[in-house]
């Protein structure tokens, strides 16, 4: 693992920092079981085929994060949902109790017949998690822009059902870092089938990491733990993706994003909206248009907006009323009326949103303190409580999450330039 200075991520300058807390939040995971069908090389669970919950045990868990924490979607995630024989009837459980159910999937159990059944359970939708690290059965070897090819068939399946949303989380390697550009060419090529992506740095942790590992007062060495890698990656930077994104999309904006627990300014999300039609993009969100939707969905529904629907992804043309209060949106319906200006024919054509995120972990700071998600989306259920998710695998195996220190053979290097180390606890 590679350490890096630590600077001012100006990069969340000026943006609008989301709203979501620990107890009113966007999104809340769920956690029917941790077993999955596919071993992913940086993957920081076990593979638990012990762990599967039975229907009782999942509404109980259920009741408690709705009673703990205000939110508007319910990842249904793992482990990989679909291995569970009960995935109807949970679906159709959190729909009972009010989130959105959205599954969380690699998509490898999914059928057209699956994907209706769900349907008619309530689900609100899929995030596919596609990468080509997954050691996926008949993809090995393949590169992403390869992959764009099995996101491809995702996409259409869900659409042929229509009325769900379909989005993509996608990991990032230092050696894929390169491919970004091709996947965020393919989201926006299908503008209207793909309502995000979201793309996320890997982050391993690694033997020879500057750090001691301690549950409490015992110390563990780093191979007890499921996130260990035998490879040492370097760390990639929510930057690193953006540059990426910006060669595709040179005025790609982000509106909002989710600061850090001890470096507010630090990207730990960055969300960003744009408007187009086919393969037109006209413009993006604003900070402002944010802040309002958000405002306004807490005020009228009592939570803050995660996914908005099809349906209104293909209504975006409302939006432009924003242009009033909103400079990105008054740019993007410029650009729209000069793409008619250009083509009248396309007065009447479908202007839809699509989101782009893009996440930086949990990182570690020169002193081994441990900068997380302030907001955390994904916080999940363990003991009576919320934890992160990311962080789930100490509380299973030590009760509490892991604490660092630095080594005492590393000690000197703390004295000379400031330090920012990852790990893949994000």
């Amino acid at each position: 693992m590679q350490s890096q200075a630590h600077k001012t991520d100006s990069i969340t300058a000026g943006l609008q920092r989301m709203p979501w807390t620990q107890s009113d939040n966007g999104f809340t995971w769920l956690e029917p079981t941790r077993k999955c069908n596919m071993a992913c090389e940086y993957c920081y669970q076990r593979n638990d085929h012990t762990s599967e919950k039975s229907l009782p045990v999942i509404e109980t868990e259920l009741k408690t994060m709705l009673r703990l924490r205000k939110c508007d979607t319910m990842l249904i995630a793992g482990g990989e949902p679909l291995t569970h024989p009960e995935i109807v009837k949970i679906t159709k459980l959190v729909k009972s109790l009010g989130p959105k159910p959205v599954i969380l999937t690699n998509g490898q159990a999914l059928t057209p017949e699956l994907v209706s059944e769900l349907k008619s359970a309530g689900l609100f939708g899929f995030v596919f998690h596609v990468d080509s690290h997954q050691g996926r059965p008949g993809w090995e070897g393949k590169t992403e822009r390869e992959l764009n090819k099995l996101r491809q068939y995702y996409a259409d399946m869900v659409d042929e059902v229509q009325g769900l949303i379909c989005a993509f989380n996608t990991t990032i390697l230092p050696e894929t870092l390169h491919e970004v550009a091709a996947i965020v060419k393919w989201t926006s090529d299908n503008l209207h089938k793909v309502s995000a992506n979201v793309f996320i740095p890997v982050r391993t942790a690694h033997e020879g990491d500057p750090w001691d590992y301690y549950a409490g007062g015992e110390k563990i060495t780093i191979d007890q733990t499921p996130y260990v890698s035998k490879q040492c990656y370097r760390n990639l930077t929510a930057l690193d993706i953006c540059k990426e994104i910006w060669r595709v999309h040179p005025n790609y904006q982000f509106h909002s994003y989710l600061g850090g627990t001890i470096l507010p300014d630090s990207p730990k999300w960055l969300f960003g909206t744009h408007i187009g039609s086919g393969n037109k993009l006209f413009g993006n969100l604003g900070p402002k248009s944010v802040e309002l939707i958000q405002s306004i969905h807490h005020l009228l529904v009592g939570k803050f907006l995660s996914f908005s629907s099809p349906r209104i992804n293909g209504k975006a043309r409302l939006l432009f009323v924003f242009g009033l209060i909103d400079r990105s949106i008054r740019d993007a319906w410029i650009n729209r009326l000069l793409s008619l200006w250009r083509n009248p024919l396309t007065l009447f054509d479908k202007i839809s949103l699509q989101n782009i995120i893009v996440m930086q972990p949990h990182d570690y700071l020169p002193n081994g303190e441990q900068d997380e998600c302030d907001g955390c989306p994904n916080k999940t259920y363990w003991n009576g409580r919320l934890v992160s998710e990311c962080r789930k695998e100490d509380y299973l195996l030590y009760g509490r999450p892991l604490a660092t220190v630095r080594k005492k053979s590393c000690s000197a290097l703390a004295g000379r330039k400031p330090l920012k180390v990852a790990s893949n606890l994000g």
